[in-house]
């Protein structure tokens, strides 16, 4: 088991003091800070629109855009995972800086086996890294807001409310995936790099899986490439599980309930035998 890293609170450590019993019962973590003017944040993908709504709460507008809107935005913040899509990525470059939020810049990017230069953009499927995406979306929209002390208490809170929820559904994987059996992720593309790096699986492309010298009992594919993994699972005798990305929605519209569906699905596959918790049995 991974040690749980502190969460870099920064800028909502006074915000904080004496308010997070509150926050670790599940209430609202702003019922007592004043509410700031609500400014507006423009995203591009479901993880940027879930962070921006959870965050704001009250005291933000949030617009979803398509790339070949992006260049065109007034909005006072610009949210973003970059490596998704290469229009958002060349529009957001064209972006006035104060205006744009690379929200994976304080995550610990894992850059392709064939190219160091390109970063795998699904940080989300590890939920410590929705911990930091959410520190650097807070402290930049505290900045964005023109009512300081407000916005830092009131985003501060928020912040740390997704911190801890986080943090908990990171421990409830945990619990889930540690005793599997079978370590091997065998995928049809490289989306679980994240995941396989936090709960101590190998992730193979299938195009380079041995079935021989490593058999599994479950194939994991995104939806574009289904009848082909279909077919290899049939033929290996494995499952063909399905995996969403979460780029462009989640179940229930919570990126970490996606994560706790996940962990449920390859909690089912890869022979788990001390798996007790479920994705409905959300912690919090």
């Amino acid at each position: 088991m991974r040690p749980l890293p502190l969460a870099a609170l920064g800028f909502a450590a006074l915000a904080l003091v004496g308010c997070t019993r509150g926050v670790v019962e599940g209430g609202d973590p702003t019922a007592s800070a004043g509410v700031p003017p609500a400014i507006t944040v423009a995203v591009a993908d479901f993880p940027s629109t879930w962070l921006a709504q959870r965050i704001g709460g009250d005291a933000v507008e949030v617009e979803r855009l398509a790339p070949d809107d992006v260049p065109g935005t007034q909005a006072d913040l610009f949210a973003y995972v970059p490596g998704l899509d290469a229009g958002v990525d060349t529009a957001a470059a064209a972006l006035p800086s104060e205006q744009v939020v690379d929200l994976s810049e304080d995550v610990n990017r894992i850059a392709s086996p064939r190219d160091s230069a390109v970063k795998d953009p699904y940080i989300w499927f590890d939920p410590i890294n929705i911990s930091a995406m959410a520190q650097t979306l807070g402290t930049a929209m505290a900045k964005a807001n023109p009512a300081a002390f407000e916005a830092y208490q009131f985003y501060g809170l928020r912040t740390f409310s997704v911190q801890n929820e986080s943090l908990e559904v990171d421990q409830r994987l945990q619990e889930q995936l540690n005793p599997c059996r079978v370590a091997t992720l065998v995928v049809e593309a490289p989306v679980l790099t994240y995941f396989a790096r936090a709960y101590a699986f190998d992730q193979i492309p299938l195009i380079s899986w041995e079935p021989s010298k490593d058999p599994v009992p479950a194939l994991y594919f995104t939806i574009d490439a289904e009848a082909a993994v279909r077919k290899s699972a049939e033929t290996h005798g494995a499952q063909a599980v399905p995996v969403d990305t979460l780029t462009e929605s989640a179940p229930e519209d919570d990126l970490l309930q996606g994560l706790l569906d996940l962990g449920e699905e390859v909690a089912d596959h890869q022979n788990c035998p001390l798996v007790s918790p479920r994705s409905s049995d959300r912690p919090g």
